[in-house]
């Protein structure tokens, strides 16, 4: 019993929309419709003539009557407060009046003490309203008497006060025990009010199916095309686009989607971009490595083989295995530091350091390296002698050894190599360049030099070239000092290397000493 309770309840959940917008549209009329037909029941009850809400018909008392009069009381009083001239307000009044006259009633309307329009004179309106029922001029008063009607109401607007009193002895209240015939309430039923409210219900059950069809229509056909999008991106199509647009929650939902497939396929091109670049990283360090590794091996065994039969052979085979031996550990501790900066496993040691000095002693070390490999030398410095910067010098100093070394690799046959180390000083910054005249990039490619194990050119990806992650050392390490880095250049004309890093403030030295 419990097992079929269980099935019930989610097979509710199981319905499509077409099929709760339908059952929602059966409630939607038949609710409306059962209020109706009591509320017609209640109102048939208690009303036995035809009605007309315009003005008052009848000097007999009903609920109808009632609302006769208060309509027509509350379009008197909008004329007199509303801007109209007073000779088109006596004009409209006398419109609104002239069916309670034609039953008998007498009329007196008061503006600021003055009369404004009476059917009678003051004293005899009065009058007669007093024999009614006694009144005090300065009180709203509604009554409904089998000897009579007496209204008196007010109606101010800006600096004009209005007075209204109307009295009727003419008035009769009906036994409220009396039935109504049944030829009475077909009548009703089948004249003209019958038929406008025949009509009301029809439009009303016509406008809830025509709105029912349209609404499913327009949740349907867009829930469809999401389904069908779902389907081709499930396939693998994710160059699928859902072609709907829209502001409701559905349009949102579906540029939701295509933004997700998008997404989806831009993180699955990359991840399918760094699996390739891995694939060739690893070919390039295992070649790059197999390298020096057989140079020492063949070193090795010239010693041990006795081929080095002077001291100057084995100094020099020494030499050869102790370079190469060096350049292994480079690429091993260049594979490290990438490892660590994925991990998020760097911390700088950052220092206010004299940029000036910091660069000049690069310039030392570089101009001393590059002359043993014939390249030429130059260091421009464009910066104040004072400017401050905040930097882990260690690493600093390795990303433009990384550069340089870098342009040592990519330069071109049969061209003696220069590089141009320079800085030049900004407001809030400073921007160091190093450019040479090597082999350079193709534009296309200039972004993404900087990405891991990335190589821009695979004709340069030999042997002796690098791995292609040293400037993606580069750019973690500035971005950790907070700085920016990007290439310029064209193929066969050299690249050019910036960096941007800020310079310290003076509020910042300011917080140092206070530390």
């Amino acid at each position: 019993m419990k097992q079929n309770e269980k099935v019930k309840k989610r097979s509710y959940k199981n319905f499509n929309i077409t099929t709760r917008i339908t059952l929602s549209t059966v409630a939607a009329i038949a609710i409306p419709l059962v209020i109706l037909i009591i509320f017609s029941s209640i109102f048939l009850s208690t009303i036995a003539s035809y009605f007309d809400f315009s003005s008052v018909t009848t000097n007999t008392y009903s609920t109808l009557n009632q609302i006769q009069w208060s309509q027509t009381m509350s379009s008197i009083s909008n004329e007199l407060i509303s801007d109209d001239s007073d000779s088109k307000k006596i004009k409209n009044v006398e419109e609104f009046v002239s069916p309670l006259e034609e039953l008998g009633s007498v009329i007196y309307i008061e503006q600021n003490g003055e009369t404004f329009y009476s059917t009678a004179k003051k004293e005899s309106v009065i009058e007669k309203a007093n024999n009614i029922v006694p009144i005090d001029f300065s009180e709203n008063i509604n009554y409904f008497g089998e000897n009579g009607i007496v209204i008196v109401s007010h109606a101010n607007a800006d600096k004009e006060k209005y007075v209204v009193i109307i009295a009727n002895e003419d008035y009769t209240v009906n036994d409220a025990s009396k039935k109504y015939s049944p030829q009475d309430v077909g009548s009703l039923l089948f004249g003209k009010t019958g038929l406008i409210i025949i009509i009301i219900v029809a439009l009303f059950v016509v406008s809830i199916i025509a709105l029912s069809f349209i609404t499913s229509r327009t949740i349907s056909k867009p829930l469809q095309k999401l389904a069908e999008g779902a389907d081709e991106i499930a396939n693998g199509n994710l160059d699928y686009v859902i072609d709907y647009k829209s502001t409701n929650e559905i349009g949102q939902t579906v540029d939701s989607f295509n933004k997700m497939s998008r997404q989806l396929k831009n993180s699955l091109d990359e991840q399918n971009r760094m699996e390739q670049s891995r694939k060739e990283m690893i070919a390039g360090i295992a070649h790059d490595l197999r390298t020096p590794l057989t140079s020492v091996k063949g070193y090795v065994e010239g010693l041990m083989d006795g081929i080095a039969d002077t001291p100057e052979k084995q100094q020099r085979y020494l030499q050869t295995i102790y370079s190469a031996t060096n350049d292994t550990e480079k690429m091993l501790d260049h594979l490290l530091t990438v490892s660590k900066l994925e991990l998020g496993q760097v911390e700088l040691n950052s220092q206010p350091t004299n940029l000036n000095a910091f660069l000049r002693d690069c310039a030392e070390d570089i101009s001393l390296e590059l002359e043993q490999q014939d390249f030429d030398f130059t260091f421009t410095d464009n910066c104040d002698n004072d400017v401050m910067v905040d930097l882990d010098a260690d690493r600093f100093a390795r990303v433009i050894r990384n550069i340089v070394s870098n342009s040592v690799k990519y330069t071109k046959k049969d061209v003696k190599g220069e590089v141009r180390l320079s800085v030049e000083n900004y407001e809030k910054s400073v921007i160091i360049s190093i450019s040479d005249n090597g082999m350079g990039v193709d534009v296309k490619n200039l972004n993404r030099i900087f990405d891991s194990f990335y190589r821009a050119d695979k004709a340069r990806s030999k042997s002796g070239e690098g791995s292609g992650i040293g400037l993606f050392v580069c750019k973690q390490i500035v971005e950790l000092h907070g700085g920016h880095i990007w290439a310029m250049g064209k193929e066969g004309e050299g690249l050019t290397i910036h960096i941007s890093l800020n310079k310290r403030s003076d509020l910042d030295e300011e917080k140092n000493t206070d530390c």
